[in-house]
């Protein structure tokens, strides 16, 4: 899986750049700074998505993404089996909505509201525990 290995590659590139700024003493001492930092950059986001600034925007969804690999780092975890486990979760929890769906007589949700469709995620998440 070339990809995945890729994937790995950046995982560990944001591990190695994390360590060396510790190590310089430029780091994060709670974890509440770093949720902090999270939730400034889907705020930054959240505005470059508005400004219609598509550039901008992937900068901010780096800046995101990045931060939440931090976040696994400073709480001790793998990265990239972090991201894993929660793709496995995703795929298990998609195919049990799937599956509801169909049971309910549905081809698709195609053009269904958004309580519609968060209706059969929960449903399919507690189902899926």
């Amino acid at each position: 899986m070339p990809e995945a290995s890729q994937n790995n590659d950046l995982f560990k590139l944001v591990e190695k750049f994390e360590t060396n700024a510790q190590n310089f003493g430029f780091y994060w001492e709670h974890i509440d700074q770093l949720i902090e930092q999270i939730h400034s950059e889907c705020l930054e986001v959240q505005e470059a998505w508005q400004q219609k600034d598509r550039a901008h925007l992937q900068e901010e969804i780096g800046d995101l993404i990045q931060a939440s690999i931090c976040l696994a780092v400073f709480c001790h975890f793998d990265p990239h089996d972090t991201l894993l486990k929660s793709v496995e979760k995703f795929q298990k929890r998609y195919a049990a909505m799937v599956a509801l769906v169909k049971n309910d007589g549905y081809v698709n949700l195609q053009n269904q509201p958004m309580e519609v469709l968060m209706q059969y995620w929960n449903k399919a998440k507690k189902e899926s525990l």
